[in-house]
């Protein structure tokens, strides 16, 4: 149990690729729900999953590279971390339980969304930023991810129209391709062991 334990939160980091999917996608379910629906709150309830797979995904991401991590690195990770759960609690909050209809001058749970998209943004590039060279996470997909997420800052800072939802996609295609590269460089990792071994049994025979 504690092996298949610590190999579904070793290997939890390929959420990021469904979870970044969902959210690249936000801009074409908003066009449909506004198109079947006449709104684009039906669509904004289904919303959530997409940030939660992700934050799942960066705490597998994490451990993997947790002993190796400096300060930086997990002050942008725990960064990451609360802004993925404000923009899940903004997401319920405004959509599901309907608060900011009670809170009308606050809206609580509009600001909690609209901050933690912000947080999320900046940790996401502090935590790419100063990540290890030689972690677990290849040098190669952080560099995509760390413009992903500079798209998304720029996106959540202002309303940019079409220009900003073009940017809001590309975070979320950041996120699939750092959940991505870890799949590859895994799948690279086990080959090149499986050579290496098959090439010991070789030289022995």
């Amino acid at each position: 149990m504690r092996k298949l334990l610590s190999f579904l939160l070793k290997w939890s980091g390929i959420l990021c690729v469904p979870g970044g999917v969902l959210w690249a996608l936000s801009p074409t379910g908003v066009y449909i729900s506004n198109l079947a629906f006449h709104t684009p709150n039906v669509f904004w309830k289904m919303f959530w999953p997409a940030p939660l797979l992700i934050l799942l995904g960066l705490i597998g991401l994490q451990l993997r590279q947790w002993g190796r991590s400096g300060l930086l690195e997990k002050l942008g990770f725990f960064m990451a971390i609360l802004g993925l759960v404000m923009v899940i609690a903004g997401d319920v909050g405004l959509y599901w339980l309907g608060i900011d209809d009670i809170f009308i001058v606050t809206a609580p749970a509009y600001n909690a969304f609209r901050l933690g998209l912000l947080t999320l943004a900046v940790g996401s590039i502090l935590f790419a930023v100063t990540s290890p060279r030689e972690g677990a996470l290849p040098t190669w997909g952080l560099l995509p991810f760390v413009v992903g997420s500079l798209c998304g800052l720029i996106s959540f800072s202002r309303d940019l129209g079409t220009f900003g939802a073009v940017l809001w996609i590309l975070f979320g295609v950041g996120w699939a391709w750092l959940g991505l590269s870890l799949v590859i460089a895994g799948f690279s990792s086990f080959l090149r062991t499986r050579r290496t071994t098959s090439g010991g049994i070789a030289a022995k025979q």
